[in-house]
């Protein structure tokens, strides 16, 4: 049986300097000073965000990290007047409104992507 002693989303990033800038300055997450080269670590105290460098970044089209809040309508109005740009969808089973998807029995989403195009999630449960 697996008995993580931490567990760590992990991403990959063509330009660290631009990525460091966007996870720290306009998300707001601290850096740790458990980085080391080529590698950034985010270390929030209930989980960490590692992105290491590499030439060509993974082009993966699903959720690549969720994030947990517990006022997802004032995480989406904070992150959008910092520039951050959410993604909109408009399906018959699945629409946003204000940027925000609501699933009934499970809670409501938004998603943006960071610089590499790394798809990362908001997510408030019911």
């Amino acid at each position: 049986m697996l008995n993580p002693v931490r567990l760590s989303a992990v991403l990959a990033s063509t330009d660290l300097a631009r990525s460091q800038e966007f996870y720290e300055q306009t998300l707001g997450l601290p850096l740790s000073s458990e980085t080391v080269p080529n590698h950034l670590l985010f270390d929030t105290g209930t989980g960490t965000l590692l992105i290491y460098g590499r030439p060509a970044a993974n082009r993966a089209d699903h959720t690549q990290v969720r994030v947990w809040t517990s006022d997802i309508d004032r995480d989406v109005h904070d992150l959008a007047e910092r520039g951050v740009v959410f993604e909109d969808y408009d399906f018959p089973r699945f629409k946003t409104v204000a940027h925000i998807a609501t699933t009934a029995g499970l809670g409501r989403s938004a998603w943006f992507k960071d610089p590499d195009g790394n798809t990362i999630a908001l997510f408030q449960a019911e």
